[in-house]
């Protein structure tokens, strides 16, 4: 996730979502993308009800959370002094709830639960149902929340989150001395997908140095439905908003699949490329499409 272009299209958002607690807006909530490309992201770090422990029923939606704590994300499981304190004091499991309504355009599409960070181990719920657990506190993670959801009703996303350090989660193991602290401590959203969408977007450089430097895009599609119509990748450099280079490649039918399949589009003959240096920062994206025909499914940028 591009996180400047999240910052900038989601300010909006979040300044209204401070004064509608739970249902998330039915118009202009979209980020990064428009909502003609089948793809919109709704953070949903406002709101949230703490717990220092995890209580009985906690994951039940019907559960009377009022005396939690009212926080934002990014958040802490405890406050600590500048130095000078125990690191058992923030080793405990604490309990984070989000209530939500989905927006209209959200019927019929898939939708995931997004965590940018969450330290350390992550237990996630959703509306009573056990998800599963992630491990690890440095990198991002999905839910699938779609077979869960009322599209119709209030929603109510529940993580049990374990900030000890445990031996089966880097860094620990008793190997190096290192401090993690505890909690959401990241953005979270939801990102609502059509049925085949980009997983993924990995942007490898190529000949840089040299006088033809080029790309490698490694487009991951992610068939969570059949496509009985060939689809096309399409790949764009931008420099800000204008097009530098273009390529694309076609994709057969597919049946649904469990895990996403990558699709490798080239980009060559770059020679006016600018190059990132200290005096001169060159910044350059990588703008993803999926279409069918010329009709656009879903888009991601790097």
């Amino acid at each position: 996730m591009d996180r400047r272009r999240f910052l900038k299209q989601t300010g909006t958002l979040l300044a209204g979502a401070a004064f509608a607690p739970y249902a998330l807006p039915q118009n202009g909530a979209q980020s990064g993308a428009s909502r003609a490309t089948g793809r919109f992201v709704l953070p949903i770090n406002r709101k949230w009800r703490y717990s220092r422990s995890v209580v009985e029923g906690g994951h039940r939606p019907d559960f009377d959370d009022s005396s939690f704590d009212e926080v934002v994300i990014p958040h802490t499981n405890v406050r600590l002094p500048w130095h000078g304190f125990d690191e058992k004091t923030y080793e405990f499991v604490s309990l984070y709830r989000r209530r939500f309504k989905l927006p209209e355009e959200a019927r019929g599409k898939r939708v995931f639960v997004d965590f940018e960070g969450v330290m350390t181990a992550s237990t996630v719920w959703i509306n009573g149902v056990r998800l599963g657990e992630y491990k690890g506190g440095y990198t991002p993670f999905s839910f699938d929340l779609t077979s869960h959801v009322d599209f119709d009703k209030e929603n109510l996303l529940a993580v049990d989150v374990d900030s000890s350090e445990r031996p089966d989660i880097p860094p620990f193991g008793y190997e190096i001395d290192y401090l993690t602290f505890g909690g959401i401590y990241r953005e979270v959203s939801l990102r609502i997908v059509p049925g085949t969408f980009i997983d993924n977007i990995f942007v490898r450089t190529k000949d840089v140095l040299t006088g033809n430097p080029g790309l490698d895009v490694e487009c991951f599609v992610q068939h969570l439905e059949g496509t009985k119509d060939a689809l096309t990748v399409e790949v764009e450099l931008l420099d800000d908003e204008r097009v530098v280079a273009k390529a694309s490649q076609s994709l057969p039918p597919s049946s649904p699949a469990a895990e996403p399949v990558a699709h490798a589009v080239h980009l060559e003959g770059l020679k006016a490329i600018k190059l990132w240096d200290l005096e001169r920062r060159n910044l350059y994206s990588t703008r993803v499409r999926l279409l069918r025909g010329t009709q656009v499914l879903d888009e991601d940028s790097r």
